[in-house]
């Protein structure tokens, strides 16, 4: 049975398989790389320590984040506009909503200056369409166009992270009603990324302006082993300044089926047979970690972010389990409600 405790256990052992396997730069900076667990690679990057943040944060609170992963985001934060590897790591939109993301849900006291600018520099990136580019070296230079991708990812990274101590700024809510008209009727046919789509449309946009349609599509999706195992998969090319010019690269989206479908299931649209679903699946996933240590679906290895999106997903499901515990007492309610209406019932 999935309680809060369980998820609990299962997101201290998805941070510890980072705490343990924390890799040293130097005396001073360590992190994490794209993959968690080989000790025979080396690799730390962005993203990687981006996502052990949020696994270690989840699990124990910002205390428990080395200072020595901290003093090497701030390194790397402070070089963004560096010609080389600090153009190419802020670059790419995708590559700063998952850093913000991960700040934001954190809230360690020593990146609280890196939240604010982060955020002041995501927005810029938006369009006239409403969405955000894949992609900025200046004002000058830059994508053309929105990209759905992209902000859907950004819509995301606000949304999963909002709370009473920080809000989803009126800029996002509007790229996700963006990211509705745009996809009213034409989601993505990919099952992983319709989801991934749906779960930043859904929880993006206010209740009270979302489309039926997009209430239909998220009813409709199922939640079977056909699409369970069918990540968010998508790809950008994007320039960077290089020391010697301007250069490009290749970057993915791959994120996992099972955490959207999670998702989907805490938005305001959900039915109650895809509650009931999500929490099968949360329980599955969860007992899935205590077993093996790491969320590895069926991989040879476990990806850091696909670690971290696991971890946001089983993080929010306790809004679920606490949402079926008071299932009677509303019901209750609700048919007080029908009962005083039709007179058949002291008021």
């Amino acid at each position: 049975m999935l309680t809060p405790a369980k998820i609990d256990s299962a997101l201290k052992k998805l941070a510890d398989g980072f705490l343990n396997s924390l890799r040293t730069i130097d005396s001073e900076r360590a992190g994490w790389g794209q993959f968690v667990g080989p000790s025979s690679s080396n690799q730390v990057g962005l993203y990687g320590t981006s996502a052990g943040i949020i696994c270690v944060a989840l699990a124990y609170g910002p205390n428990r984040i080395p200072p020595s992963c901290v003093r090497w985001l701030e390194e790397l934060w402070q070089a963004r506009d560096t010609p080389g590897d600090g153009s190419r790591n802020f670059a790419l939109t995708a590559r700063r909503a998952f850093f913000l993301m991960a700040l934001r849900i954190c809230q360690h006291p020593d990146l609280a200056t890196l939240i604010s600018e982060a955020d002041k520099e995501l927005l810029l990136r938006l369009v006239q369409d409403g969405l955000l580019v894949s992609w900025q070296i200046d004002a000058a230079n830059r994508g053309a166009t929105g990209n759905e991708t992209v902000t859907g990812l950004a819509v995301l990274a606000y949304v999963l992270s909002s709370g009473s101590h920080l809000r989803t700024p009126p800029e996002i809510e509007r790229a996700a009603l963006a990211l509705q008209n745009r996809y009213e009727g034409a989601l993505p046919k990919n099952p992983g990324l319709r989801k991934f789509m749906l779960s930043s449309i859904s929880l993006g946009v206010r209740p009270d302006d979302l489309s039926s349609s997009i209430r239909r599509e998220v009813a409709r999706i199922g939640t079977s082993p056909e699409t369970t195992d069918q990540d968010a998969l998508d790809w950008w090319d994007y320039y960077y300044s290089g020391v010697g010019g301007r250069l490009s690269k290749r970057d993915y989206l791959h994120a996992p089926s099972a955490a959207f479908d999670i998702l989907l299931a805490t938005g305001p649209s959900a039915t109650i047979a895809r509650r009931r679903a999500a929490l099968n699946l949360a329980e599955k996933t969860a007992q899935t970690v205590l077993d093996v240590g790491l969320y590895f679906d069926g991989r040879e290895l476990a990806q850091s972010k696909t670690q971290a999106w696991i971890a946001i997903a089983l993080s929010r499901s306790k809004a679920l389990i606490e949402e079926n515990d008071n299932k009677p007492s509303r019901l209750m309610s609700v048919l007080g409600s029908i009962l005083s209406a039709v007179g058949l019932r002291e008021r």
